[in-house]
């Protein structure tokens, strides 16, 4: 499985792709988990020491090579994997997009196309999981970086702005030709905020893949610079991410 975690900027998204990568690794699958982000913070949510975030490695590139039939990948997956991939707890593998060192040089095109390929080339097998954390912003999807995602799941929080955003991305989503979409609520204290995601999942024909309490494990846990899962692996949150995980990403297959 296949999996694309989007959404605004500090719903979540990458909290919970991290935490869901540890989790189906735990329960027995091969997990590659890639940071698409360009402000990159997916290793710690892994449990990866804080102290290596600066000097992690990240894709080259001169990982594509133009065909008439398009860009390939220069290397085999798991010649990548062997040169740039980190292996975080529970042996998740971790790619790392890039990191930008320098203003001023250029944008990143060709980084996205790199992963789109790095996605198209990851294994089916049902064992097999890959997750990319997106970037905070719409342009994963208008460089086509999760074409061959099986699932996106855009992760929103119960306000206006945060669901609107989700919704913009799930319409991005159809439109790049992704079969499955969903939200995950996330950050829900009551009833009403819950009723309110409801509400507007209904009237924009969206699915919900699973709601997530408010856990203050999470903002405790960045505050200390450790993985939520290794900072308090009982708290309110993770049994409602495993059980996502499972049903999206695992043998469930949603």
């Amino acid at each position: 499985m296949k999996l694309a975690i989007a959404g605004k900027g500090g719903s979540g998204k990458t909290s919970i792709s991290g935490t869901m990568a540890r989790l189906l690794a735990r329960s027995g699958h091969r997990v590659l988990a890639i940071d698409g982000d360009s402000n990159p913070n997916l290793a710690l949510t892994l449990g990866i020491a804080a102290e290596r975030m600066s000097d992690m490695p990240v894709l080259p590139s001169n990982l594509l090579r133009r065909t008439e039939a398009g860009p390939v990948l220069t290397h085999s997956l798991e010649e990548i994997k062997t040169s740039h991939s980190v292996t975080g707890p529970d042996g998740v593998e971790l790619l790392v997009m890039a990191h930008p060192q320098h203003a001023d040089t250029g944008c990143l095109c060709s980084m996205h196309a790199t992963v789109r390929r790095i996605i198209e080339a990851a294994s089916d097998e049902d064992r097999d999981v890959c997750i990319l954390d997106t970037e905070a912003s719409p342009e994963h999807l208008s460089r086509g970086t999760a074409s061959y995602a099986d699932v996106m799941l855009a992760v929103v929080e119960p306000y206006f702005k945060s669901l609107e955003t989700g919704r913009r991305m799930a319409a991005l989503a159809n439109d790049l030709g992704l079969e499955r979409v969903a939200l995950v609520a996330n950050k829900i204290r009551d009833e009403r905020e819950l009723d309110a995601v409801h509400t507007f999942a209904a009237n924009h024909d969206l699915e919900i893949a699973a709601a997530i309490p408010w856990d203050e494990t999470f903002s405790l846990a960045e505050r200390a610079g450790i993985a939520p899962l290794d900072y308090n692996p009982d708290s309110p949150a993770i049994e409602p991410i495993r059980i996502l995980a499972e049903n999206w990403g695992g043998n469930g297959r949603a």
